[in-house]
């Protein structure tokens, strides 16, 4: 009876390991080109449940190891195996999340500096849900706009639409991070044309993202304005 027992438990931990390697290996091919700060920081939390299940398994297996004498069994040897690849992985899962987390922190401290001290607390609640690639556009229109580089035209329109954008979204109760303060900066009269579309610029992406999920329909295209400014500059 205890034998049986001893099986079905062994058993268990093993069908159990194997469905967290399948999720781990899910989680290396979704993780190797996701840069969305969102959804990492989703598989985030579901890499860390994985981690606590780890523990538990070494554990169990810890304590079928003492009831047995000698050598362990083939399967026991599978499983400890088992176990030291779900360690193993999730060590190289946790050590690539951060070596992307600091690069992405970089880019958004660098965005940061080309703002007043003053204004960086909100571009930085509005970036830190931009992705890497966002991060990068941003950063070379605001080069662009800071080297003149933007007309007059393009700045109007980019301006005008946001603000069309922002006040549809408004109206159907959507509020994205940074949203007030940046439909206040358009409406300041103390502010130039250029100063507004810099601090407006950082969350033209987070708009796309909702049009691209909404039917937004405005009389301006900002979608169409905004490739059309970052295609010519390159991007």
């Amino acid at each position: 009876m205890v034998h049986s027992s001893f099986n079905l438990r062994l058993q268990h931990l093993e069908d159990n390991i194997k469905q967290d390697l399948a999720l781990l290996k899910k989680y290396e091919d979704a993780l190797r080109y996701e840069d969305d700060p969102r959804r990492n920081t989703k598989y985030s939390r579901e890499i860390e449940q994985l981690r606590e299940s780890a523990t538990r398994y070494q554990q169990e297996y810890d304590d079928l190891r003492i009831q047995i004498t000698g050598e362990p069994t083939p399967q026991m040897q599978d499983v400890a195996i088992q176990i030291e690849q779900i360690n193993s992985k999730l060590n190289r899962l946790s050590a690539g999340q951060k070596a992307i987390y600091e690069n992405i922190n970089h880019l958004r401290q660098g965005l940061l500096y080309r703002y007043k001290v003053s204004e960086q607390h909100i571009i930085s609640v509005i970036t830190e849900q931009l992705n890497q690639a966002q991060i990068g556009t941003v950063s070379s229109v605001l080069e662009a706009l800071e080297a003149d580089k933007i007309s007059e035209f393009e700045t109007q329109q980019l301006l005008e639409g946001t603000q069309q954008m922002l006040a549809v979204l408004n109206q159907r109760n959507i509020v994205l991070p940074g949203q007030q303060e940046i439909t206040e900066a358009i409406k300041t009269p103390e502010l130039d044309t250029k100063h507004k579309l810099k601090i407006t610029i950082p969350i033209i992406p987070l708009i796309l993202d909702y049009e691209g999920e909404v039917e937004l329909g405005t009389g301006l295209n900002l979608k169409a304005a905004w490739q059309k400014l970052v295609q010519f500059r390159g991007e």
